[in-house]
């Protein structure tokens, strides 16, 4: 997966999240920032990037900064990874835990256990 596809996946995960913090459907911030909802379905999903007035229209909207971007996409350089910690961090303390004993499990055992 290249280093762009990563960032796709990374700016999606973020936009999902802080969109969903604020309580708007992708309909509805579509509608702030002059874009279709398939066009969010598809930012949040990695499938597209964003042009520069569109992604700062998004980040205007939503409050987040390049910044909160690039630190995901240091942290999640595969497939998948971004969506996983975007999980994590909708989670509380009970939920983190049993999802570490689950992660360890399955790390050490190849999965087999959970086949």
């Amino acid at each position: 997966m290249s280093e762009n596809s990563n960032f796709n996946i990374s700016l999606g995960a973020v936009i999902r999240e802080h969109r969903k913090q604020k309580g708007l459907t992708q309909a509805q911030l579509a509608d702030m920032v002059g874009l279709s909802t398939r066009h969010i379905g598809k930012l949040e999903d990695g499938t597209y990037m964003p042009k520069l007035c569109t992604y700062m229209n998004i980040s205007k909207v939503l409050e987040f900064d390049i910044e909160e971007v690039q630190t995901l996409n240091k942290y999640a350089p595969r497939e998948g990874e971004a969506k996983i910690l975007s999980l994590l961090k909708e989670m509380n303390t009970e939920e983190l835990k049993l999802s570490y004993k689950v992660l360890k499990a399955l790390v050490k055992g190849n999965g087999e256990r959970y086949a």
